[in-house]
């Protein structure tokens, strides 16, 4: 607490933190419930197929590599909630609205979009847009936890793998 003190420009060790919070624990939610609002503000959709010359496989493609990217970013952050849930009440909650409700939704209304176009083949978005997140999430998660590339499939073959199951081979 001393070191959050004087990062903070506080007197370290004078307990002048818990003036604006009463425990550990609401500092670590505060933390959290911050990190989760700034990693929604900067939520990237895009591109859109127009943004790469009509090329909806490119689209996604680029997507995909983002969202992997996001993931790597976002994992200090999600380690510290796995790690600390107990703690962390509602904060746990935000933090799965962020990355697989509210992501699934607003991933799936943009190929609901497509499929409506013609851009990709017609099926459940919803579903679509669930197993893409799993996914990669998956992907992620496997690598990090495995230290290697999961049953020898880089990131380049995940993303082919799942532009050629939205897209259609």
């Amino acid at each position: 607490m001393t070191q959050i003190e004087a990062s903070a420009g506080l007197s370290a060790g004078s307990g002048s933190f818990y003036r604006h919070f009463r425990s550990k624990g609401e500092v670590l939610q505060a933390v959290v419930d911050r990190e989760v609002d700034r990693a929604d503000a900067e939520r990237e959709t895009g591109p859109e197929p127009e943004e790469t010359g009509g090329d909806v496989r490119a689209a996604l493609a680029l997507e995909f590599e983002r969202r992997l990217g996001n993931l790597r970013r976002l994992h200090p952050l999600t380690e510290l909630v796995a790690r600390e849930r107990d703690h962390l009440g509602a904060s746990v909650d935000h933090l799965g609205e962020l990355l697989v409700a509210r992501n699934v939704s607003i991933r799936s209304q943009r190929l609901a979009g497509w499929m409506a176009a013609g851009a990709i083949p017609t099926r459940d978005a919803e579903a679509l847009a669930a197993v893409i997140t799993f996914a990669l999430t998956g992907y992620h998660l496997s690598v990090r936890f495995f230290g290697h590339q999961p049953a020898g499939v880089g990131e380049e073959a995940l993303i082919t793998t799942l532009v050629d199951l939205v897209a259609g081979a």
